[in-house]
């Protein structure tokens, strides 16, 4: 059951690394790039437009130009998408500034993670959130 992912995040060497780790377990189908909050969203409105599957999980970092993180998270949630809440965004950051993690907290955010994204964080967000098993 592979899942569609979206990379929101303006560091292409961290992108790259990304698709590598998740990549390396075998759990994605397609994995999609923005590098801004304002290029997720319009990647968001081919979806909405039967363009481009739908993302399981959106991994979103805070501070990006044009849109950051928490601009894009509230777009999001003002948007109007088929199967919204069947969408998981998770926010990898390098900021564990305790004031963010609550901001995420308050906008519905379940995960918070520091970058880099390891394997093992990316198998506790499968299982739990999907009840994917994993060895």
């Amino acid at each position: 059951m592979k899942k569609n992912i979206l990379l929101v995040d303006d560091d292409k060497i961290f992108n790259f690394l990304s698709e590598k780790t998740i990549g390396s377990l075998g759990l994605a189908n397609e994995i999609h790039f923005a590098l801004n909050g304002e290029e997720a969203l319009d990647l968001l409105e081919l979806y909405r437009n039967g363009e481009l599957a739908k993302p399981d999980i959106i991994f979103v970092d805070l501070n990006m130009p044009i849109m950051d993180g928490f601009e894009f998270i509230e777009a999001f949630r003002r948007m109007d998408l088929p199967e919204k809440e069947s969408i998981t965004i998770v926010v990898l950051t390098s900021s564990a500034d305790p004031t963010d993690v609550s901001r995420a907290k308050r906008l519905g955010v379940k995960y918070y993670f520091n970058k880099p994204l390891s394997k093992e964080e990316i198998k506790k967000l499968i299982v739990q959130e999907f009840s994917f098993p994993m060895n």
